[in-house]
């Protein structure tokens, strides 16, 4: 029998957006065409409001970012960090490659998806002094995994982070690209038709929850997003 302490396979993570998307997948003029209604009755600002609500419902229940957003991601430690400890006598019980190298523990997976690119890393030493990992030079990107994640690239070492708190700072970009040409014809759908819900029933106090499935939205978002455990 072991006693050391089991693998853990999660961790604490902060997450925060830097930028966001600099337009929406749908337009004012869009969703009044949609909604048969008038500039009068709809006009750009009210329009706008249900959008981006309709937009950042869709994105923070899937993880899907639609037009390109930089987001901030904070680690305690690398993965490498939950398999640290000392063995005591006797053996542990598990598959041989818990015991070894498991490979969830290569990499770090960035929440928000699809990757486009990594901007940056950052570590923290003990006394908040800052580092400048070299990206290409340390990891391997994977931007058709969703998530996407940054791999340890053979023969490098996880690069030193002290700090008790938010010792790694990932900055990275996700989206299907610049524009609203660029997202898929059923994610500005899904935005579309939640927006036109919120807006049919504005002052009946009802929330993007409310009408996620029942608008449609919910099963044209399902195909792109990824089932979380």
């Amino acid at each position: 029998m072991s006693l050391r302490t089991a693998i853990k396979y999660t961790q604490y993570r902060g997450h925060k957006l830097v930028t966001g998307p600099a337009s929406e997948p749908v337009t004012a003029a869009d969703l009044r065409a949609f909604l048969r209604e008038g500039e009068a009755s709809l006009p750009d600002t009210m329009a706008n409001s249900f959008i981006e609500e309709a937009r950042q419902y869709i994105e923070e229940t899937s993880g899907i970012a639609m037009i390109n957003q930089t987001w901030a991601m904070a680690l305690n430690h690398w993965p490498h960090g939950e398999r640290s400890g000392i063995w005591w006598s006797g053996v542990r019980d598990g598959i041989v490659s818990d015991l070894v190298a498991p490979s969830n523990l290569a990499s770090v997976y960035l929440p928000r998806y699809p990757l486009s690119s990594v901007s940056s890393v950052t570590t923290y030493a003990e006394n908040s002094d800052s580092t400048a990992i070299v990206v290409a030079d340390t990891f391997d990107i994977d931007t058709y995994q969703k998530p996407g994640r940054m791999t340890l690239r053979s023969g490098q070492a996880w690069p030193v982070a002290l700090r008790a708190n938010n010792a790694i700072e990932i900055q990275y970009v996700a989206g299907y690209g610049a524009t609203a040409d660029d997202v898929p014809a059923a994610l500005a759908r899904a935005v579309m038709q939640l927006a036109a819900a919120l807006y049919s029933n504005r002052g009946d106090g009802c929330g993007c929850g409310n009408v996620f499935a029942s608008s449609g939205a919910a099963a044209l978002a399902s195909a792109y997003s990824v089932a979380r455990i």
